[in-house]
């Protein structure tokens, strides 16, 4: 969670060994890479054996967004969404930039994984949003009270509170394993609670 007026944090991630992952360094620019990098490994998917993708969002891709920023990054025009994201920083809206490039991978991840390019090639494509992970990114928010209040505000986490990265990765590995054979296009929340906090049951 990045302070108000200031760019979003990077967002290395942590992955079982036998499984690919994609972790963003500029999140105005990530979406785009991450799209690209998975359609080129398509084709090498779609030409092995028991082929799955799965990659990383966030609970922060269910948060206000920078409308400008998420269609520049769904429309692959890189330029754009770099403008749109300081142009959110301009504004004192910087904390918006992170969840904005989730919700655009999120929103690319619902229409591409059901298409003929994945579905109907046998290739689930998925995605894994947690909420508050403890890593090196967030070890010093956490540490500090007054910080860690604002981080917990922000993502609520009934259920056992902060994860680590080894409590996610197992569900990584599911989804990228041959067991997986007709969950695709799914957002698989793993945020202690934090989604239902904050969205409820009117979602659906």
């Amino acid at each position: 969670m990045a302070p108000s007026g200031s760019p979003a944090p990077t967002c290395p991630s942590a992955a079982p060994s036998d499984a690919r992952f994609v972790s963003c360094r500029r999140p105005d620019r990530h979406t785009a890479r991450v799209v690209a990098t998975l359609e080129g490994l398509r084709p090498l998917l779609a030409a092995g054996t028991d082929p799955r993708a799965v990659l990383l969002s966030s609970v922060a891709s269910i948060r206000p967004a920078d409308q400008a920023l998420v269609d520049a990054a769904l429309a692959d025009d890189e330029e754009a969404a770099v403008a749109a994201a300081q142009a959110a920083i301009d504004r004192g809206e910087g904390h918006t930039i992170y969840g904005s490039s989730k919700q655009a991978i999120t929103r690319w991840l619902r229409r591409r994984a059901i298409s003929d390019d994945w579905a109907a090639a046998g290739i689930p494509l998925n995605a894994v949003a947690p909420g508050t992970t403890v890593t090196l990114m967030t070890e010093s928010m956490l540490a500090d009270a007054e910080s860690r209040k604002g981080v917990d505000a922000a993502v609520p986490m009934p259920l056992h509170g902060h994860a680590r990265p080894e409590q996610i990765a197992p569900l990584l590995a599911w989804l990228t394993s041959p067991e997986n054979t007709h969950v695709t296009g799914q957002v698989v929340f793993v945020d202690g609670g934090a989604d239902a906090v904050l969205r409820g049951a009117d979602v659906w």
